[in-house]
């Protein structure tokens, strides 16, 4: 038995089709678990939204029906609230952790390639006992120049959520106290530009999820992370595609464009030095510089007119 996947829906049906049929075109699903969790409708949810949920749930229904053999086993789990999609994450995350030692995961306008779960399952074997990996993206970032990147994948010290897997005695480590988190900061001196690799607002996204502007469990995840020196394993080329830049997702934003990278089916999980300063990651990183160091006059026009954006660019 490879690792399971867990894929979190809620009002997306189509987005949820495409994201169901790719992972059952995947190599090795048929040795792979797949469980789903379904978010309930909003407490105040008008009568469009209730019936977009229930949509989804059906496509789930019918495609266990249909698919099911493709799948070591299909396991839906129909929340009759509605917790949100950093609640659901982690409760079903932490949930399943009682189970298995290492998980895949998916959201619903994350659509895998071909080679995605061959990927996720060898880096996870690979990486499981590397205290300094704290998990797999399966997307990619954006390169300043890829030519110079030789390696498949390489270490940054930052986490993606765009197709994503970790192991239990790393998800124990994270802390989702958001006062703790900027305790640690505050011990550590950490400083925004520290924080901030490639001047991407992490810290401010972190500001924002303490003002309760947001509602992420990745924050916790990156802080977490970043205070312990850890990193993420990433490939050259995406695994994954995101296909929520239709206004419909919970944190998309034309941003999110930067970081739909080139796909392929296939990445390599070679050995590679374990070592963070790797041209993967100067080339990352001068790519963000580049995007977010120096914003438009477009950027800062739109920071003005909604300066309570967790998305804005101070400068």
């Amino acid at each position: 038995m490879l690792s399971p996947v867990i894929l979190f829906v809620y009002k997306r049906s189509d987005h949820t089709k495409q994201v169901l049929e790719a992972l059952s075109m995947c190599q090795n699903s048929k040795n792979t678990p797949l469980i789903i969790y379904s978010d309930g409708a909003k407490k105040n949810a008008s009568s469009k939204d209730k019936e977009e949920v229930e949509q989804t749930r059906q496509i789930l229904r019918e495609f266990k029906g249909e698919k099911e053999n493709y799948f070591l086993s299909i396991e839906i789990y129909e929340s009759e609230l509605n917790k949100g999609l950093a609640k659901s994450v982690r409760e079903g995350i932490t949930a399943q952790f009682d189970k298995y030692n290492k998980v895949i995961v998916l959201e619903d306008d994350i659509v895998p390639q071909k080679g995605f779960l061959k990927y996720m399952n060898e880096a996870l074997d690979k990486y499981e006992n590397e205290e300094k990996i704290w998990g797999i993206s399966a997307s990619a970032f954006p390169l300043e120049n890829e030519k110079m990147v030789q390696q498949e994948t390489f270490f940054l010290p930052v986490n993606s959520s765009w197709g994503w897997a970790t192991w239990k005695e790393t998800w124990n480590k994270i802390d989702f106290d958001i006062e703790s988190i900027f305790q640690k900061f505050n011990q550590n001196s950490i400083t925004t530009k520290e924080y901030n690799f490639g001047s991407y607002y992490y810290y401010q996204i972190t500001e924002a999820q303490r003002e309760q502007k947001i509602d992420s469990w990745a924050v916790f995840l990156m802080a977490s992370m970043f205070l312990e020196k850890c990193w993420f394993l990433f490939p050259k080329y995406s695994l994954s595609k995101n296909i929520g830049f239709d206004a419909t997702g919970t944190h998309c934003t034309e941003e999110d464009l930067f970081f739909n990278t080139t796909v392929t089916d296939f990445v390599e999980v070679n050995e590679i030095p374990l070592i963070i300063e790797n041209e993967g990651k100067k080339q990352t990183e001068k790519a963000f510089q580049k995007q977010f160091g120096k914003p438009s006059l477009f950027k800062r026009v739109q920071n003005k007119l909604n300066p309570n954006s967790p998305y804005f660019i101070l400068k």
